[in-house]
Formats: C-alpha cells, structure tokens, sequence
C-alpha cells in the first residue's frame, strides 16, 4: 500500500513539473528582436523601421513596442522570423509542445486559440495565435 502511494505522489510531482514554464528569459524571441533589449541595439541590427508611430515601430517582417528606450513587445504574422526554439508562423501548432512543453494558459476566443508560455522567473511571456491547427501570430513580450 505504502509502495502505491509513493508511486501515485511521484507521479503528481512529476504531472506538476511538467505544468510550469522552463523557458530560460533569454530564449524568449522572435528573430534577434528580444524584449527587454534596448532601442539602439534593435536599430543596430535591423536599420530603422520602415514607419513610427510614436512607441509603435514596424519593420519589413514585425512590429515593437518601445517604453523608456527598450523593447516591451514584439509580434510577427510573418514566417521570416523564428523563435530561439525554431518556431514560426505557419507551422502545425502542435510543434508548440515539443519546443515548449505545456502551455501555462490557454485561452479560446470563437475559432482562434492563443497559447501562452512564460519565462521560468515569470519577466517575459511569448505567445502563439492559433487559428485552425496553425500558428497565426507570435506576440514577446515583458511582464509587469
């Protein structure tokens, strides 16, 4: 009986861990676009954005949010850039379990599901809009 119980325990914890978010800050991304990451080095590395609006700049293949000199956001509809885990618009979202495990929340609006991961010490959140079986948009951002 002892032997049961310890058996079914381990397999809660191990159910549990499974459950929350492992994903590293750093490897929240789209491209070399990483939230947190500051105006100067965003510009560096892809030019200027092809249009501003105020804190909203949009480039060929994504958008930023810009707060205080840093990126706060990012998003792509396009499949020209790749998440650090190789993921990219377009694709089945079933790839999202194997790049990330489970998703911390899911949430369902009509037919468009969105998946969200959060970094380990919860100060980013990437996350997939699903439509039909596959990933529509991809949204990096910083947590308050």
């Amino acid at each position: 009986m002892k032997k049961i119980a310890a058996i079914l325990c381990g397999a809660v914890l191990a159910t549990s861990a499974v459950c929350s978010a492992t994903i590293a800050p750093d490897a929240i991304a789209i491209g070399k676009v990483v939230p947190g990451m500051t105006a100067s080095s965003l510009t560096s590395i892809y030019g200027q954005p092809n249009f501003k609006k105020g804190d909203d700049w949009t480039f060929k293949d994504f958008k930023v949010e810009i707060e205080k000199g840093k990126v706060q956001e990012i998003q792509t509809t396009s499949d020209a850039l790749a998440t650090p885990a190789g993921v990219t618009v377009g694709q089945d979202a079933r790839i999202l379990t194997s790049a990330y495990g489970s998703a911390d929340r899911i949430d369902v609006e009509g037919n468009e599901e969105e998946y969200e991961f959060y970094s380990h010490d919860y100060s980013k959140k990437i996350e997939f809009k699903v439509r039909s079986g596959f990933i529509t948009k991809i949204v990096c951002e910083l947590r308050d």
